[in-house]
């Protein structure tokens, strides 16, 4: 390959085959994204033993889960711009190691209310960057011919979190209390040091900074049929101010796109941790079991596993707008929520409860990666957190939101899945928008000007 002849980066990452270095790092981004889910969805086994110690009232028990997602909405807002300008590889570790060491204080120090609160917004402070770099870290190197696939394999890791949540809220926490549930949580300590070495940096953020060397190692590493040494790399554009990053996200070209991707992650957001904070609760409050109550919990993750990585590969396959997919799952969702809330006895609600799932969290799946790909690679880190940021408003929401409605009517659970199926049909009707403004949408997701090539 000619030193001299200029080489589209962003083209050899898109044209490669699915292989090793792409395994290794889909296994990567799903570890950080199981701890994610694991932490992010196991206050709600907290509920079970605190809310009566403590003397909570249903918001304030809301507020409880809802803690942990305003640090989240802080952690998702301010890293971008961060990530963008010191190297997405640094800045993920950084929020796992973060997440580690403030599950291991939870665990030691949170004695109340109020020091639990604290902790659980200090874990989200880095516990918001997971989700939405590792989004645009997996999308960046996903081979174009099985993208879809790729990225929602690694956002299942979310939904294992969550799993594993259930388990270890089932049958660890009635022996060893809820504490074990952050003294578990601390893991990502360990693996913040088990990846470094596994983790390479974004390729758009070292051809932006000219260290074509480094880019040359990272693409011989995927495409080892080509001899990339000597080789010079295009740069897409000169780098980007913050004001500049923020300024493109928001402006008339991707404003309407910014805005249903930020209304459809509200709404979607709210209905995840609105179910995940209080369907167990209901659950055991219609008689189930407490097993038997949180295992509604660990089927709407396994489905929502399902339902992602399904619509993923037909996309893929048929080659259709992922943004339908989308419209789809939150109509599935919006049906199945309402099934859940009217059905009695034990099974049907278990399998209405699978149907939301495999809408919510698959759609939640499906919108991170069409989030991703809506945005030009040197903001990508920008463009997904604040997606992220405004869609944890919802997350916020759900669980306190709902604790006042069931203290407004006496605990009247019926409320809980009327704001549901609510949320979930705005979500599809966002979803919906978006397909129309992502047709208008029509130049490659790199957006800013023709490349031009890297200098020095």
């Amino acid at each position: 390959m000619s030193p001299t002849q200029p080489i589209d980066a962003t083209g050899e990452l898109r044209s490669a085959r699915f292989g090793r270095f792409h395994l290794v790092l889909v296994s990567a981004v799903l570890l950080a994204l199981l701890f994610d889910g694991y932490d992010t969805l196991n206050p709600a086994y907290v509920i079970h033993y605190t809310a009566e110690p403590w003397h909570l009232s249903h918001s304030e028990t809301g507020f409880l889960v809802s803690s942990g997602l305003i640090g989240f909405l802080v952690g998702a807002l301010v890293h971008g711009p961060i990530a963008d300008r010191v190297g997405r590889r640094p800045v993920l570790l950084a929020a796992l190691a973060g997440a580690g060491l403030f599950s291991l204080l939870t665990a030691v120090a949170a004695h109340g209310f109020g020091s639990f609160v604290l902790m659980r917004f200090l874990t989200g402070l880095f516990l918001g960057v997971i989700m939405p770099l590792g989004t645009a870290y997996i999308n960046e190197f996903a081979p174009a011919r099985s993208a879809n696939r790729v990225v929602a394999a690694a956002l299942a890791g979310f939904c294992l979190g969550g799993v594993l949540a259930s388990l270890v809220g089932i049958y660890v926490t009635p022996t060893a209390g809820w504490r074990s549930l952050y003294w578990i949580g601390a893991a990502p300590l360990l693996l913040a040091v088990l990846l470094r070495p596994l983790l390479p940096e974004s390729v758009q953020f070292l051809v932006l900074r000219g260290r074509h060397a480094d880019v040359a190692r990272t693409l011989a590493k995927i495409r080892p049929d080509r001899d990339y040494e000597g080789a010079r790399f295009l740069q897409p554009r000169e780098r980007a101010s913050t004001a500049e990053m923020l300024g493109t996200v928001v402006g008339r070209r991707l404003r309407p796109s910014s805005i249903a991707l930020w209304v459809c992650a509200f709404m979607i957001l709210f209905c995840i941790y609105g179910l995940s904070g209080w369907l167990p609760s209901v659950m055991e409050q219609r008689g189930n079991t407490f097993a038997a109550s949180f295992w509604f919990l660990a089927i709407l993750q396994l489905a929502g596993i399902v339902g992602g990585i399904t619509v993923a590969t037909l996309c893929d396959t048929m080659r259709a707008d992922l943004a339908k997919g989308l419209v789809t799952l939150m109509a599935i969702a919006t049906l199945a929520v309402a099934l859940v809330g009217v059905t009695g006895g034990s099974v049907a609600p278990l399998v209405a409860t699978g149907f939301a799932g495999l809408g919510i969290i698959g759609g939640q799946s499906a919108l991170d990666t069409l989030a991703a790909q809506t945005y030009p690679a040197h903001l990508r880190s920008t463009g997904t957190g604040m997606m992220f940021g405004i869609g944890r408003v919802g997350g916020i929401l759900g669980p306190y939101l709902i604790g006042w409605l069931l203290d407004w009517t006496d605990g009247a659970t019926g409320v809980v899945f009327a704001a549901l199926v609510v949320a979930s049909a705005v979500a599809a009707a966002s979803a919906a928008a978006l397909v129309v403004f992502r047709r208008r949408l029509s130049s490659a997701v790199d957006l800013p000007g023709p490349p031009v090539a890297a200098k020095g």
